[in-house]
């Protein structure tokens, strides 16, 4: 029987996967192990629509960021590291969290494009789901969990 701990990053895990699958299927990148949600939970339809809307809003920061971090197989990790350190240096909220997972799923397109570092794309949405429990999870859990998503849409 799985403890309290290991569900709750495995509710991070289904999160993370399935934005990280939904945004590389929107980019036409089909991968095992990523397949279709045919029935995704509100929360994360509502956290795709709403990091879909903070990508879009942000298009230039978000379609330049990787390019411009000049990634290596070797300095992806520290630099996922350093990145979302930084989103969170000065605080924790939902839009900030929006963020977080809108960037992991945009370094995994980005990295699935690129021959040299597409092995990457389990381990950013493990590096994901593992921060999220290390550092956010006590911050979601005292906000609602995931569910208050939906009711703090106006905060996002």
């Amino acid at each position: 029987m799985p403890t309290v701990e290991e569900k709750r990053l495995q509710s991070f895990h289904n999160i993370v996967k399935d934005y990280i699958a939904y945004k590389l299927r929107q980019h036409n990148i089909f991968l095992a192990g990523y397949h279709v949600n045919s029935s995704p939970s509100g929360a994360a339809c509502h956290l795709r629509r709403v990091a879909d809307e903070l990508i879009e809003e942000n298009s230039q920061l978000f379609d330049s960021m990787c390019d411009q971090l000049h990634l290596t197989h070797a300095t992806t990790y520290s630099t996922f590291v350093g990145i979302a350190d930084e989103i969170f240096q000065s605080g924790k909220n939902w839009g900030r969290i929006v963020a977080f997972l809108a960037f992991g799923a945009t370094l995994a397109v980005y990295c699935a494009q690129k021959e040299d570092l597409a092995q990457n794309i389990d381990n950013i949405v493990e590096w994901l789901s593992v921060y999220m429990d290390q550092n956010l999870s006590g911050w979601i859990d005292d906000n609602g969990g995931w569910v208050s998503t939906v009711r703090h849409a106006t905060d996002l």
